[in-house]
């Protein structure tokens, strides 16, 4: 692959306002691009970056280029290559594992997070905003919010509907849960709860075990329409990967099915594999689907790489306001099992950030729904899609 630069912005003067939000900001930049217009010169030693008026513009496709660079996971992973589920293995145990690996690596961030960087990295933004000469559609107005859970065991929808929902509804947002179709028994008569409160309900994978993406592609395809009916029950039209593995493959056959996806992290760190991400806060066409990116740092990694509660706190704060500042969406993803955020100090943490969004005016919560639609209106306003939660989108 070409040679990333990574460049600190400096102050601006005497360009467009939209290109101002990335001042003080760390970027990665193609080193065809800054030998092509000449970024060498405005480089300092120490890989500032002077946003001068030369830089009005460059060539469209190095954003888009940038935001596909690492977003797939190819390679399978080791749980996936195993003769039996991972998840024979207790959770706890996969948890302490897990901490282990982050405790470790936690401070070679430069190893797993050369690019994206972590804990944020908004190149593809940046470049995109650089390139198209104006700001993108979520940049006016308050930034939208979306809060997901991924329901990964009868546990976690239980301690969704016991906490989460309640904590939610209080400062009126609404969650957009994805559920497990085939790996424990659905309690209907608790997601019949969630929908009927106005919580969206979408797809998570087939049974867990992270194999789905590197199937071939029959068997693939029939594992995804094994969620025949949660789409049909509570009108799905969202996707999210188990442990966040998606390949290019995969897409391609959610996009007959889905929506909208929401599988690939702005800056995944160290997991589900170093360097993944697509550096972007904003929604994107992938081919005939909507990709919604998960934005700030998920609950899971930032406990496995040790981040305590409060720690938590700050940093989703910090990313909020600097996604918000660049006019990208925040997609907060937690788990409600006790091992993760259903805890005590993760309640609070989590409650704590519904507080900061609820009295803030730069933010508003939002629904996975009402950001591929306004995503879609920006990109195509001559064809609205017809997007509603009680219209199936898996077709016979």
């Amino acid at each position: 692959m070409e040679e990333l630069i990574a460049v600190r912005v400096q102050e601006a003067s005497g360009v467009s306002p939209h290109l101002l939000w990335a001042r003080g900001g760390t970027f990665h930049l193609p080193s065809s691009l800054v030998e092509r217009y000449g970024l060498g010169e405005p480089l300092s030693a120490d890989g500032s970056l002077q946003i001068s008026p030369k830089m009005a513009g460059i060539a469209v496709s190095y954003g888009a280029e940038l935001r596909l660079r690492r977003a797939f996971t190819e390679k399978p992973p080791w749980s996936c290559r195993l003769p039996v589920s991972y998840q024979i293995i207790p959770p706890r145990l996969r948890s302490l594992l897990a901490s282990a690996l982050g405790f470790w690596q936690r401070h070679q961030v430069s190893r797993w997070a050369a690019f994206p960087g972590w804990p944020l990295d908004l190149s593809a933004d940046f470049l995109e905003d650089w390139e198209s000469g104006h700001p993108g559609c979520f940049a006016s107005g308050p930034t939208p919010v979306i809060l997901t859970h991924d329901l990964d065991s009868a546990e976690g929808l239980a301690n969704l509907v016991k906490w989460f929902l309640e904590a939610e509804e209080a400062v009126g947002a609404r969650s957009t849960n994805f559920v497990v179709p085939c790996a424990w028994p659905l309690d209907h008569s608790l997601l019949g709860q969630v929908h009927k409160r106005g919580h969206e309900i979408g797809v998570h994978g087939y049974d867990h075990s992270n194999r789905t993406p590197f199937l071939d592609g029959e068997t693939r395809r029939r594992r995804l329409t094994e969620a025949r009916d949660l789409l049909e029950r509570y009108g799905a039209v969202g996707y999210r990967a188990p442990s966040l593995f998606r390949t290019e493959a995969l897409l391609k056959d959610l996009a007959g099915l889905y929506t909208y996806d929401s599988s690939i992290p702005t800056s995944g760190g160290l997991f589900p594999v170093p360097n993944n991400g697509c550096a972007s806060a904003r929604p994107f066409r992938l081919g005939g689907i909507m990709e919604i990116p998960l934005s700030l740092p998920r609950d899971g990694s930032l406990r496995f790489l040790g981040y305590s509660p409060d720690q938590v706190l700050d940093l989703w704060i910090d990313c909020a306001q600097k996604i918000a500042a660049s006019g990208g969406v925040v997609v907060l993803l937690t788990h409600c099992e006790s091992r993760f955020s259903g805890n005590a100090a993760m309640l609070h943490t989590y409650r704590g950030f519904l507080k900061f969004v609820a009295s803030s005016g730069d933010f508003a919560f939002s629904s996975m729904v009402e950001v591929v639609q306004r995503a879609h209106n920006f990109a195509s306003p001559e064809s609205v899609a017809n997007i509603s939660h009680d219209k199936p989108v898996l077709s016979s």
